[in-house]
């Protein structure tokens, strides 16, 4: 009666049978109260990693949508440079006045010169100073200027 071959205490030992230590040798094969238990943990677990991967993966696109903002930003710092440059190069004042669009970006980058009244030291008023300034404004979000970069200039 509980021995196995004779020998008391060997029952679900011998080669060949399964000894799992969670059928506690039932003989109807049913599950008992700690395969519940199990199941709520792999659950829990598998709840926590879920949890942990969607928090990884918003941290992730934001840090993307973090760098192609900063991308943008230079190449829009590079766009307003570039006019500042272009427009100083050019040997009239008139021919200072620039507008060109970048597509690409989406942005429409202008010039304007416009003469600054300075008086020195002595009193006197500073002839051929010019503010120029540059402009870059989004296409799409309107008119409003987005970004700005001025230079003085000297031209007598």
């Amino acid at each position: 009666m509980g021995t196995s071959h004779g020998i008391p205490g060997l029952h679900g030992l011998l080669p060949g049978r399964r000894t799992c230590g969670h059928d506690g040798g039932r003989a109807d094969g049913g599950a008992n109260a700690n395969d519940g238990y199990v199941l709520l943990e792999i659950i829990i677990a598998l709840t926590i990693f879920a949890i942990t991967v969607t928090g990884l993966a918003t941290l992730l696109h934001s840090t993307l949508d973090s760098a192609n903002l900063l991308r943008r930003q230079a190449a829009v710092r590079r766009g307003l440079e570039s006019t500042l440059n272009e427009a100083n190069a050019k040997p009239k004042r008139e021919e200072m006045t620039l507008s060109w669009r970048d597509e690409a970006l989406g942005v429409e980058f202008t010039s304007a010169l416009e003469e600054v009244k300075w008086i020195n030291r002595t009193g006197q008023p500073v002839k051929g100073l010019y503010l120029l300034t540059a402009e870059a404004r989004d296409m799409k979000a309107g008119n409003e200027p987005r970004d700005k970069a001025e230079l003085y200039v000297y031209r007598p």
